[in-house]
């Protein structure tokens, strides 16, 4: 056989091969059912998925956060939950993470996200009114906790006595996650900065890296931090006080640079990552900036789903597009948090996963 005739069929058959492999990627289509609601209003955006607790922001100035429970493909029983104030049992800014257990931990921390305010435990194995009654909260003051340069929008309930949040102490801004003790109010800075090739001033550094970013765990001393510019996410463990990176799903680092202390953006690409996670995978939710009406909208419909080694499983696609989603703990439902076209509601969509 010619020589050139031969190299031309093994290219042919190393294509055919490839282009097989990536159309059998398991792609999985799905169909979703709008979730019934008994009142209008369900929250302004998710904050947690416990149980069939769904926690979610709320824009009532009177309260922090709108408590519903998911039940049977309806939303039922909506109100609202943490009191806004500066009283005893009141709150200023809100982050919420779910213990190894039965417990649900509430970080206050103030406007200005400088300081951490209060970590209160609350068991959310009862009903919505016990959850709701302070009397059997357990609140640790947090105030002898030096100021801290911080997001705190997320954290994670590592043990009986320590959380990891996005963020360090002042004299220790080269770092983007920290472990706090909240026993002995103590701060721990994690050695990790991520390596973007950009030379600026470590606060700006520190800045675009903790806001607005993402943090998960497995309950196995593995995590996942996602950021909140562009598309870059890396699964790690925590080693002593190190951060090691076990594998990076997206390297697309932010495109800035600093500006007296701060951070300026250069250019967005207009995609970034909507994240959830449970104990037996990650889901990558793939949204982009879209013009809709003269107005940016933030939304997709592709959700790449990993393991916790951080091998692509699945890519499901959703026949609606939305803004947020959430991922039952026990991995059998998805929810998608969207708007209404038309009418601009709130909808919220389900989705059955189990065995897909």
């Amino acid at each position: 056989m010619n020589s050139k005739i031969y190299l031309l069929l093994l290219s042919i058959m190393a294509f055919s091969c490839t282009s097989t492999q990536k159309s059998n990627n398991n792609v999985i289509k799905l169909n979703g059912q709008l979730v019934e609601s008994d009142s209008a209003y369900y929250g302004s955006s998710p904050i947690l998925l416990c149980d069939n607790f769904l926690f979610s922001h709320s824009d009532d100035v009177a309260s922090k956060c709108i408590i519903s429970v998911l039940e049977d493909g309806r939303l039922i029983n909506s109100q609202p939950i943490f009191d806004a104030g500066n009283g005893e049992h009141e709150f200023h800014r809100i982050a919420l993470a779910k213990g190894s257990g039965t417990e649900l931990y509430v970080l206050d921390y103030p406007n200005s996200c400088n300081k951490l305010l209060s970590l209160t435990k609350i068991s959310y194995t009862e009903t919505i009114s016990s959850m709701k009654d302070s009397k059997v909260w357990k609140k640790l003051s947090l105030a002898a906790i030096p100021s801290i340069r911080c997001v705190f929008d997320t954290f994670i309930s590592l043990s009986d006595s320590t959380i990891l949040i996005p963020g360090s102490t002042h004299n220790e801004i080269g770092h983007i996650l920290s472990v706090i003790d909240y026993k002995n109010l103590t701060v721990t800075p994690l050695n990790y900065w991520p390596s973007d090739g950009i030379k600026c001033d470590s606060l700006a550094k520190h800045s675009i890296y903790t806001d607005n970013c993402r943090i998960y765990g497995n309950n196995d001393n593995l995590f996942l931090y996602v950021c909140g510019e562009e598309r870059f996410a890396f699964i790690f463990s925590i080693e002593g006080n190190n951060i090691k990176v076990k594998k990076e799903l997206y390297s697309t680092y932010p495109d800035y640079k600093g500006m007296n202390g701060n951070y300026m953006i250069n250019e967005r690409s207009g995609k970034s990552l909507v994240t959830a996670a449970n104990k037996k995978n990650i889901y990558a939710f793939l949204v982009e900036d879209k013009l809709i009406d003269k107005r940016v909208s933030r939304s997709g419909n592709v959700i790449e789903v990993y393991n916790w080694d951080g091998v692509l499983e699945k890519t499901i696609m959703l026949d609606k597009t939305g803004d947020f989603i959430k991922v039952s703990e026990n991995n059998d439902k998805l929810y998608l948090f969207s708007n209404n076209l038309k009418t601009g509601e709130l909808e919220l969509w389900m989705y059955d996963i189990k065995g897909v």
